[in-house]
């Protein structure tokens, strides 16, 4: 590495002082450092115990933590990959659940068109939320993108977009039906005849599928019809209340910070 040619050194250092330049920042730097009582996350150890793991960030927070928080990630899922390739039936029992929400906020993950098209194999669930097609588009680019949604067994859209074009798209693949139109003719004499006709038409236009309620939703599934679905908001689930003491116990550790915990 000291005796590579400059050029290549320069550029290789490059990509590690951004991999790492999340560190330069004390309050990330501290995030991320093992308390004196605390054991070093070790991802094998963390995946056979079944263990759970948030990750919380802002989008603007994220920026300058992406490439550390991807990092993270891929060690995670490599690990998950390795424990199954050695596990009965080069799967993981019990499976890993990746629940990124809010994706296309945070940092651009590479393996997840991969692991949408190949995860479910080796028993790694990926469940990517995203505000619109557009948004993983501008994150990983046209073509993976594109992998990413076709790659999803199960699509849930929701109310609310205005992309012409994936309103569009999704009118087209949700599909057509018969529409059929009675016509009455009344001719001399009091004579009458009637007739019908029938058209295709779309099944959900554009306009119905931006207007869908909120709490209702239309599910995709691989070589199923769509299904209109609706949704059971958390507050309203039987554990409710369990939700609501736990969100409000996460909400005082953030408020009072890894360091006060400490003390």
């Amino acid at each position: 590495m000291i005796d590579a040619d400059p050029k290549t050194r320069d550029s290789i250092w490059q990509g590690v002082a951004l991999a790492l330049g999340a560190l330069a920042d004390p309050r990330v730097l501290d995030a991320v450092t093992p308390r004196d009582n605390e054991t070093p996350f070790d991802p094998e150890a963390f995946l056979r115990e079944s263990g759970t793991l948030y990750l919380l960030a802002t989008g603007a927070g994220a920026g300058a933590s992406a490439a550390l928080v991807a990092a993270f990630f891929e060690d995670l899922i490599e690990t998950a990959r390795r424990l199954a390739a050695r596990s009965p039936g080069a799967r993981l029992d019990p499976p890993l659940l990746l629940a990124l929400d809010e994706i296309g906020n945070l940092a651009p993950l590479p393996s997840l068109p991969t692991l949408m098209a190949e995860g479910g194999g080796t028993g790694i669930t990926t469940l990517p939320v995203l505000q619109t097609l557009a948004q993983a588009r501008d994150k990983w680019s046209e073509h993976q993108a594109g992998a990413i949604w076709d790659a999803a067994i199960v699509k849930l859209i929701l109310g609310g977009a205005s992309n012409s074009r994936d309103l569009q798209d999704l009118t087209t693949l949700i599909g057509e039906r018969d529409e059929y139109t009675d016509s009455v003719t009344l001719g001399d004499h009091g004579t009458r005849s009637n007739q019908r006709s029938v058209r295709r038409v779309p099944i959900l236009p554009p306009d119905r599928i931006r207007t869908l309620p909120f709490g209702t939703g239309v599910t995709l599934l691989r070589s199923a019809p769509p299904i209109i679905t609706d949704l059971t908001a958390w507050p309203t689930r039987p554990d409710a209340d369990t939700l609501k003491r736990d969100r409000r116990e996460l909400e005082q550790l953030l408020q009072v910070g890894p360091a006060a915990q400490d003390e």
